[in-house]
């Protein structure tokens, strides 16, 4: 059975120049109609709960990787536990919490729900999802910054080579606290005195992107037993976007100490700023996903390399390796 799946995709990467024999077609309409292993994977209209465990290099967004490769630190291996439910209908919602190795501790330092709908036919599918993030434990590294996350694509299946649209808007806030003590020394007679800063550096911040994608998606079933299967799926992205930020500080010394206002300020930034909508980077993800009956594992990779002029590195490299039991 095997051979002759092989043979089939075969046949249709040379542009289809062999048609099938009517025992062939008879065969492969044969192996649709009762492979169970097969039936799991193409019959419509059903429910299923999902349970996930996965570790990778970094995590802005579950689903935007043009969100993913603009964070600072991909050398931190970060930890995941997914329950998501998906009904027939395409409406579908999960909850991950993630955790992190922090001064030798495992922390739970993140949550998420995503409520989010998928709709598919012969000729496309397309998604969009909405993810709130939660604050865990605190961390002593850098998280993401963005509390909630939007994300929506599109693509086209009627062709070999399946073009795509996504589109993603990520914003939030991040709260940071100075807090420093020194000597004051008056003109006499006033005596000297300590005093005590703690400013509140708030920073609100959102991004927005958009990625145009080419992909094509190769199955092979019953590899090494009749409950197995392999799918593979690698996709070339162009992405472009645009960010916006706002900083502000909250310290009721400002007023009365203009140097340590504007010491604060150069080192953790105020006022506005934005970068404007520009071509950013182009990508590069794998996925494969093995199956073996309700068991799947999913390594991914994705590479992106940016694109305007920069001192800094240009490609960054992100990979997650997920484990996962599906509940019909």
């Amino acid at each position: 059975m095997l051979l002759l799946v092989l043979s089939v995709v075969a046949t249709c990467a040379h542009a289809q120049t062999d048609s099938l024999s009517r025992e062939e077609k008879r065969l492969l309409d044969s192996m649709f109609k009762n492979d169970e292993f097969i039936k799991l994977f193409t019959k419509k209209n059903k429910s299923y709960v999902d349970l996930s465990v996965g570790m990778g290099n970094g995590i802005f967004s579950i689903k935007n990787n043009a969100l993913n490769a603009g964070q600072a630190q991909t050398n931190k291996i970060y930890y995941t536990g997914t329950v998501a439910y998906f009904h027939k209908t395409g409406l579908a919602i999960s909850a991950t919490g993630f955790s992190a190795s922090d001064d030798g501790n495992l922390q739970m330092y993140q949550y998420a729900v995503s409520p989010s709908y998928t709709y598919s036919d012969k000729k496309m599918a397309a998604g969009i999802s909405y993810t709130r993030f939660i604050e865990g434990s605190d961390a002593g590294f850098d998280i993401s910054p963005y509390k909630n996350d939007i994300y929506a694509n599109g693509v086209y299946k009627k062709t070999w080579i399946q073009p795509g649209m996504a589109i993603g808007y990520s914003f939030g806030k991040q709260v940071e606290y100075y807090d420093s003590s020194f000597w004051f020394n008056p003109q006499p007679p006033a005596q000297p005195r300590i005093i005590h800063i703690r400013d509140t550096i708030t920073t609100r911040l959102s991004s927005f992107s958009m990625s145009l994608s080419a992909t094509h998606k190769w199955a092979f079933w019953e590899l090494l037993s009749k409950k197995d299967g392999i799918q593979v799926q690698p996709t070339i992205m162009l992405n472009a976007g645009n960010q916006k930020w706002n900083t502000t500080h909250s310290s009721r010394l400002f007023n009365n100490f203009p140097r340590l206002a504007t010491y604060l300020k150069r080192r953790f930034g105020d006022g506005s700023g934005s970068e404007n909508f520009q071509l950013q980077s182009l990508g590069f993800a794998g996925n494969a996903t093995y199956y073996f009956g309700k068991f799947y594992l999913q390594p991914k990779i994705y590479l992106d390399y940016y694109l305007p002029s920069t001192t800094e590195n240009r490609l960054t490299s992100l990979f997650s390796v997920t484990a996962g039991f599906t509940i019909y």
